[in-house]
C-alpha cells in the first residue's frame, strides 16, 4: 500500500514526492503522460524577477522561494548528477516610454528596489537592445533550465525511492469516513492515506476532489532562437511580455502569449507573429538568428491568480497546484510550505493566501 500518492508529475509533483520520500514516506507518483512534459517543460524558468508591490499576497512566497533556490538547486544536482543550470545573471525590466520608466523609478525607490539604469547605462550593459528603450531596472534574479530541472527532479525522486508510474490518468479520489482512502484510475484503485493533488491545469478534471479547484488551462506560445551571434546576457522583461531568457547552450527563450483557448495546443500565426514582432522591437539584432524551436504549454491558472497550497476538505487531501504564470519560481517555497502543513510544523510563511479552502462552496 502506498503511504502517499502524488497526482501529477510536473515540477511541483516531482519535488513534493521527492521530499515526502526523504521524510520516510512510501510514495507513488501517478502521471497522466510523461513526467515533466506539460507546463513544466514549456516554462521559461525565470526566478526572482518581479516589480510587484510587497502587498501582493504572493510576495512572501516569492521571498521564501528566492532564498531557498540556491540550496534546492544544489541538492537536486547532487542527488541526480544532473545540473539544472540554476544561474543568477540578473534580470532587466525594460521601459520604452515615459510612463514605464516612471514606474521603474518608483520601484527603484523601494528598499532593495534594484538599480535604475538610464538609456546609456542600459545599452552599455546590453548592447543589442533597440534604441527606443529609455532605461531599465536591474534586479537580482536569473533562471533555471526547466527541462533539465524536470529530469533532475525525476532522477532524484526515483533515487529517493519514489515509484513513478507514467501514462496513468487518475479519474477520481476515493474517501471513507471523511478522509481519503486512495485514488481510482480507469482500471484499478490504488489505496493511500495521503494524497497530494499536483495535476496542474488538469487538477479540475479529477472527480470527487473537495473543494473543486477552480483551475483552467491558459495557453502560452513560446519559441527559442539560437542567439550565439547576439549574446543577450540578462533575463529581459517587458510590460505585458515578451520576456527573453538566455540559456547556457546559446538559445534565447522568448515568450509568451496568455490565451484562454481551452485545451487547443496550436501554435497560431497571430501568436507567433506578435512574439516575433515584439522581440525584434526590443532586440533588433535577433532578426538574423535561426529559430531553434516553437512550442505551447498550458499554465494552471487559478480563479484568483494565487496557487492552492494546503489541506482540502478531506483529511489526508492536500493541494499543490494552480501556480499559473508564476511558473517554476515559487517551487521550493511552495514545497516547504506544503511539507510544514502536512507535518503540522511551523510554516515558513503565512499559508492563509494559498489555503485551498478559500474556494469551499
Amino acid at each position: 500500500m502506498a503511504d502517499a500518492i502524488v497526482v501529477g508529475g510536473g515540477v511541483m509533483g516531482l519535488a513534493a514526492a521527492r521530499e515526502l520520500a526523504r521524510r520516510g514516506r512510501v510514495v507513488t507518483l501517478l502521471e497522466r503522460a510523461q513526467p515533466g512534459r506539460a507546463a513544466s517543460w514549456a516554462s521559461a524558468g525565470i526566478i526572482g524577477a518581479t516589480t510587484r508591490e510587497e502587498s501582493d499576497p504572493s510576495s512572501s512566497l516569492r521571498r521564501v522561494s528566492n532564498a531557498l533556490w540556491p540550496a534546492f538547486a544544489e541538492a537536486v544536482h547532487a542527488e541526480s548528477g544532473l545540473d539544472p543550470e540554476y544561474r543568477q545573471m540578473g534580470c532587466l525590466h525594460l521601459a520604452s516610454n515615459a510612463g514605464e520608466l516612471a514606474q521603474l523609478r518608483r520601484v527603484a525607490a523601494r528598499p532593495a528596489g534594484g538599480e535604475l539604469l538610464d538609456h546609456k547605462a542600459l545599452h552599455a550593459l546590453e548592447p543589442a537592445l533597440g534604441p527606443n528603450l529609455l532605461g531599465g531596472l536591474l534586479v537580482p534574479g536569473g533562471n533555471v533550465e526547466n527541462r533539465r530541472l524536470c529530469r533532475a527532479l525525476e532522477i532524484a525522486a526515483r533515487r529517493a525511492g519514489v515509484r513513478i508510474e507514467s501514462g496513468v490518468e487518475v479519474q477520481s479520489i476515493t474517501t471513507a469516513s471523511g478522509r481519503v482512502s486512495g485514488v481510482a484510475t480507469a482500471d484499478r484503485r490504488l489505496p493511500g492515506d495521503l494524497i497530494v493533488l499536483a495535476a496542474g491545469a488538469w487538477s479540475a478534471t479529477i472527480r470527487d476532489v473537495r473543494p473543486t479547484p477552480p483551475i483552467a488551462p491558459q495557453r502560452g506560445q513560446i519559441f527559442a532562437l539560437d542567439q550565439s551571434s547576439v549574446g543577450v546576457a540578462h533575463v529581459l522583461l517587458t510590460p505585458g511580455d515578451p520576456y527573453f531568457v538566455p540559456r547556457c547552450d546559446g538559445r534565447l527563450v522568448i515568450g509568451a502569449t496568455r490565451e484562454e483557448a481551452g485545451w487547443d495546443p496550436s501554435l497560431t500565426a497571430g501568436g507567433v507573429a506578435w512574439l516575433l514582432n515584439r522581440a525584434l522591437d526590443v532586440v533588433p539584432a535577433l532578426k538574423d538568428c535561426p529559430i531553434a524551436e516553437l512550442w505551447t504549454g498550458f499554465r494552471p491558472a487559478s480563479a484568483d491568480g494565487r496557487p492552492l497550497i494546503g489541506r482540502g476538505e478531506y483529511d489526508g487531501l492536500y493541494f499543490l497546484t494552480g501556480h499559473g504564470p508564476s511558473g517554476i519560481a515559487p517551487l521550493p517555497g511552495s514545497v516547504a510550505l506544503l511539507m510544514a502543513l502536512i507535518d503540522g510544523a511551523g510554516p515558513p510563511l503565512s499559508p492563509a493566501p494559498f489555503d485551498p479552502l478559500r474556494f469551499r462552496a
